[in-house]
């Protein structure tokens, strides 16, 4: 079970809901506490001496109960995965408190395990909190239970931040593959479902098999790595692609432009190259309407999936936090991965594109891997 407690002290409580969204980016709220003198005063002697917070961030004010995706049966490692997942939060949380503040150690405090959570709510004596956390956590374990047969889970960080992904055995579909999302995400779900059905005629969008409430089924798809080049050096799971498969990319954000629509998740990582179905791009989360922000969507050569949103209204969403993406609105658009600038790979195809592509992807490896190498050489001669 990844309970867990976050203790927001004075300092950031204001605006609460800043240390709030961060939490629930990756973690399911279940309760928020503001204490009261009595809460406050036994909180911070639970903290102890060494964790206690400076006098500058102030007495603990909220108590935020978060849980992790429940793990499947049989999953040994959960426990240290939920651990380093509740970390990751708690640090996503920190810089999200620390863009309009200088960076401070004094951020959040917070509990991992549900014995030291449990410890941390119990100060308070209040046995009705607890067996509302309780409650709701049972809750969430029903909720996210993935409702087909599981035969493996997929992805490196399974739980994942927002939803959970298994090659499942369906009773009428066989082998393929099922994501089942938190209540806390359901609007990542609902830009899925309505991506997947808008753009169910397209090449690359994965064939929907069938959906429920929170989770959608897919066709199961084998990787043979044809769109790739090679990886990049520094950047795990991003890889330099094929002319073909970039083209391709650019053509898929020209249709999602034509219909209204924008992409913000557009990464090397969250591509497959099928043998028979060929290129798919696996995560649609993020795809948006320009309708959402009230604004005249850009000429089709600004659309926001080559150039990303403007600053003014990058700020007002919870963004995908993508390396590569500078002057760019998704890595696949890099010069580094894509071996051209946006603006050949938008026109027909040039002489000299090949060797062009070539040599811009040859050199962003060797400034990478160079760039990577001097770094290991100065960290050993400290």
């Amino acid at each position: 079970m990844g309970l867990c407690v976050f203790v927001v002290p004075e300092r950031w409580a204001v605006p609460l809901w800043e240390p709030v969204a961060g939490i629930a980016r990756g973690l399911e709220v279940l309760e928020i506490v503001r204490l009261d003198a009595p809460g406050r005063t036994a909180v911070a002697r639970r903290l102890g001496p060494a964790r206690r917070f400076p006098a500058a961030a102030g007495a603990p004010h909220t108590l935020i109960v978060a849980c992790d995706v429940p793990p499947v049966p049989g999953d040994g490692d959960a426990a240290r995965r939920v651990a380093r997942r509740i970390d990751a939060v708690a640090w996503h949380t920190t810089r999200r408190l620390w863009r309009d503040r200088p960076p401070v150690d004094d951020v959040v405090r917070y509990t991992v395990g549900p014995e030291a959570a449990l410890d941390m709510l119990n100060v308070l004596n209040d046995a009705a909190l607890r067996d509302r956390v309780l409650e709701r956590v049972e809750t969430l374990g029903d909720v996210c239970t993935i409702p087909f047969p599981v035969i493996r889970m997929l992805g490196a960080d399974s739980p994942g931040f927002r939803a959970r992904v298994a090659l499942v055995d369906h009773p009428q579909y066989g082998r393929s593959v099922c994501k089942i999302f938190r209540p806390g995400a359901m609007e990542f779900y609902r830009r899925e479902l309505s991506a997947r059905t808008l753009l169910a005629d397209q090449p690359l969008v994965p064939h929907l098999l069938d959906h429920g409430p929170n989770w959608l089924l897919t066709t199961e798809y084998t990787d043979d790595g044809a769109h790739r080049v090679r990886p990049l050096p520094g950047f795990g799971g991003i890889d330099q692609l094929r002319p073909w498969a970039t083209r391709a990319l650019a053509e898929f954000a020209r249709t999602l432009h034509s219909r209204g629509l924008f992409m913000l998740d557009l990464s090397p990582q969250n591509l497959v190259s099928d043998p028979k179905a060929g290129l798919k791009v696996l995560d649609l989360e993020f795809v948006m309407p320009y309708t959402n922000f009230e604004v005249t969507p850009p000429p089709a050569q600004s659309a926001w999936t080559y150039r990303s949103l403007p600053a003014e209204l990058a700020a007002n969403i919870d963004l995908p936090r993508l390396a590569l993406t500078r002057g760019v609105g998704n890595s696949v658009f890099h010069p580094a991965v894509a071996g051209l600038p946006i603006e050949r790979l938008l026109g027909p195809a040039r002489r000299g594109d090949g060797p062009r592509r070539v040599a811009t992807q040859l050199g962003w490896y060797a400034a990478l891997a160079t760039g990577g190498r001097l770094h290991t050489a100065l960290r050993r001669g400290r």
